[in-house]
């Protein structure tokens, strides 16, 4: 079976250089960063503000992977909304022009993790309850993704990713925290496929996490619609006070 063409977004970013390489085996992969990407020099120099060129990316592509964003909590005006809104508007815009088939979209967790604590796992299709204005622009993407699905046929898929985070990391080593919502780089890698590579996905909302210590965001849906079952668990990773 042929490898599909996806092109990546924000390959330059933190979780780009854990994935990607691992990608580059599996899809036929194009990569962009608004900036030179040192140790990714096939990455082409493109910004989120030009739908021509994001056009030409996509051209042939089959699926974009949309990690590129303002990745945490900034100014909402100057930054969350020309790169969170009016670039993703532009990413959809180029993927409608190209053809592209699916947009596979990072979201994240802190969409839904405001409200205080829950005694169940949250599930996908409970409502927005951003903690953070980047949530509120990620809830944005979700809802941006149904109407370019409903009004435009493009497939598209949400994973809210918990907190990703390198094995090595000191902050999974920490009691609470990353071990309730952990990502790691090997099950990034796979529910990144699985969402690419699943056939029959019109839209969807997932949670991505790895094996953690509670259930805080529920994989019902990745299971269920992607075929997704992480393999690291943050239990086998002492915890202390580091």
């Amino acid at each position: 079976m042929a490898k599909p063409t996806v092109l990546l977004t924000g390959s330059g970013g933190r979780i780009g250089k854990h994935v990607v390489p691992a990608l580059r085996q599996f899809w036929d992969l194009r990569t962009m960063d608004h900036r030179p990407v040192d140790w990714d020099p096939e990455a082409r120099v493109c910004g989120l503000d030009s739908i021509p060129q994001l056009t030409e990316l996509m051209s042939g592509c089959q699926a974009v992977l949309h990690l590129a964003a303002t990745s945490d909590e900034a100014p909402f005006v100057e930054q969350l909304v020309p790169n969170n809104v009016v670039g993703l508007f532009n990413v959809f815009e180029a993927a409608r022009a190209a053809g592209v088939k699916r947009m596979v979209f990072a979201s994240t967790c802190q969409a839904v993790l405001g409200g205080g604590r829950r005694d169940h796992p949250i599930r996908a299709e409970e409502p927005h309850r951003p903690v953070t204005l980047y949530g509120v622009t990620k809830a944005m993407g979700e809802v941006m993704g149904r109407y370019y699905h409903d009004k435009h046929g493009l497939e598209f898929i949400a994973i809210r990713i918990g907190w990703f985070q390198p094995y090595e990391s000191d902050l999974i080593r920490k009691k609470g925290g990353a071990r309730t919502i952990w990502l790691s780089p090997r099950d990034a890698v796979k529910l990144f496929r699985c969402s690419v590579e699943k056939p029959g996905v019109g839209y969807a909302v997932v949670h991505g996490t790895s094996i953690t210590e509670k259930e805080v965001l529920g994989l019902q849906e990745a299971r269920e619609i992607l075929g997704y079952e992480p393999e690291d668990d943050v239990r086998t990773i002492p915890a202390g006070d580091a």
